[in-house]
C-alpha cells in the first residue's frame, strides 16, 4: 500500500461503520510497530494506511458524502503522508496530568526544532510543520519531517541503528529504533525513489 490516497480507497460511511473495528484494530496493531517512546515523548512513524484511516474515521463520524469534502480532507491529511525520500512523524508529548501538562508547556515551547534522528555516525534534523511552531506551544502534537538528500538515503540504508532524539535543555531524551522498525523505514524509503 504506496503512493497517494485516492477517493476511491475511502469507504463510504455505511460500509466503514460495518468494518470499523477490524479496520480499526488492524490500525492500531499497525501503530504499535510504528511508534518510538522516550520519557516524555512518542513518536509515530506515519504510513498510509494509518492516515487512510484518519480520512476514514473523519467521514465516518461526519457522515461525509459530498466528494469535494472527502477530497478536500485527503489534500488535508495527505500532508501527513511520508513520500520521496522523506519520513513524516507524528510527536506526541506524553503528559497525562493535566496540572503538570499545564506547567511544562511553556517550557517545551520549540521542542519541535529539536527533534533529531541519528543513525550510526550521521544525524539528520526534523523540520517541523510549517506554521504549526509559535513562542508558545500550543498543542501535545507536533508533525514532523525527515527528509533524507542521497547521500544521507545511503548512509541510512546502511545503519545498524537508530535513534530519535530530543535536544532541548530538560527534555533531552532518546529512544532506540527497532530493528524492525529501522528495516521497514529503510525499505519504504528507497521504494519510494
Amino acid at each position: 500500500m504506496s503512493g497517494k490516497i485516492t477517493i476511491s480507497e475511502i469507504l463510504p460511511p455505511q460500509r466503514y461503520g460495518v468494518q470499523r473495528e477490524q479496520i480499526n484494530h488492524s490500525v492500531i496493531e499497525l501503530e504499535k510497530k510504528r511508534r518510538v517512546t522516550t520519557r516524555t515523548f512518542s513518536y509515530l512513524f506515519e504510513h498510509k494506511e494509518i492516515i487512510l484511516n484518519q480520512i476514514e474515521e473523519m467521514v465516518f463520524l461526519e457522515n461525509v458524502t459530498d466528494k469535494g469534502e472527502i477530497e478536500d480532507l485527503i489534500e488535508i491529511y495527505s500532508e501527513l503522508m511520508p513520500s520521496n525520500g522523506t519520513l513524516s512523524v507524528s510527536m506526541f508529548i506524553e503528559i497525562s496530568d493535566q496540572g503538570q501538562l499545564l506547567r511544562e508547556m511553556p517550557m517545551l515551547s520549540g521542542i519541535e526544532k529539536t527533534v533529531y534522528l541519528v543513525f550510526d555516525e550521521y544525524e539528520l534534523k526534523a523540520t517541523p510543520e510549517e506554521g504549526r511552531s509559535t513562542d508558545v506551544l500550543e498543542s501535545t502534537l507536533q508533525y514532523l519531517k525527515f527528509s533524507f538528500n542521497r547521500e544521507q538515503l545511503s548512509k541510512f540504508e546502511k545503519a545498524k541503528n537508530a535513534f530519535i532524539e530530543t535536544r532541548k535543555p530538560g527534555y533531552q531524551e532518546s529512544a532506540r529504533i527497532s530493528q524492525d522498525l529501522l528495516e521497514t523505514l529503510k525499505s519504504e524509503l528507497l521504494s519510494e525513489n
